[in-house]
């Protein structure tokens, strides 16, 4: 008994990792890419990452509750004003719009950011943890994707190798 048991058990547990992977995939459903879904800007109106590919974009996924995170955003802030060349995007992941706000404000962060609540923008480009920055090329490609704090010469260094022709 203790044997069939183990084997159901395996049985279930296998095939709820089946589900749950199916669940957490793209998060955009169908043939949407991840560059075209459409997030709320904090300071209005709403945007995609599509909208912005004129140029290297360079987004960053924080949270209000993510303290490295937190500690970063100044980073790419001082980066942003030194590189009009990039545009810098922050996305508040499954966070609410006054939270993000209230991090924004407090870290004088003035390049874009906007709100990625139900984790959709998130889950397509499949980040596994915060902070996690993209750095995009004007044709919507991930030349890099760093999870984790990144100091500003890191922020530098990762533009110049994979932004930078």
């Amino acid at each position: 008994m203790a044997g069939w048991c183990r084997r159901a058990a395996l049985a279930v547990a296998a095939a709820l990792i089946v589900i749950v992977a199916g669940a957490c995939g793209s998060g955009a459903g169908g043939d949407v890419q991840a560059t075209e879904i459409e997030f709320e800007l904090l300071d209005g109106g709403s945007a995609t990452i599509d909208t912005l590919l004129d140029r290297p974009v360079v987004l960053n996924f924080f949270a209000s509750w993510c303290t490295p995170c937190i500690t970063e955003m100044p980073a790419l802030e001082s980066i942003h004003q030194q590189r009009p060349d990039i545009t810098f995007v922050g996305l508040a992941y499954n966070d609410t719009p006054t939270r993000a706000r209230e991090i924004v404000v407090d870290t004088g962060v003035t390049y874009a950011t906007g709100v990625d609540p139900d984790s959709a923008i998130g889950n397509a480009y499949e980040i596994l943890g915060m902070p996690t920055t993209l750095f995009i090329t004007p044709d919507g490609e991930i030349a890099y994707q760093h999870t984790g704090g990144l100091t500003a010469h890191q922020i530098t260094e990762h533009i110049n190798a994979h932004l930078t022709p």
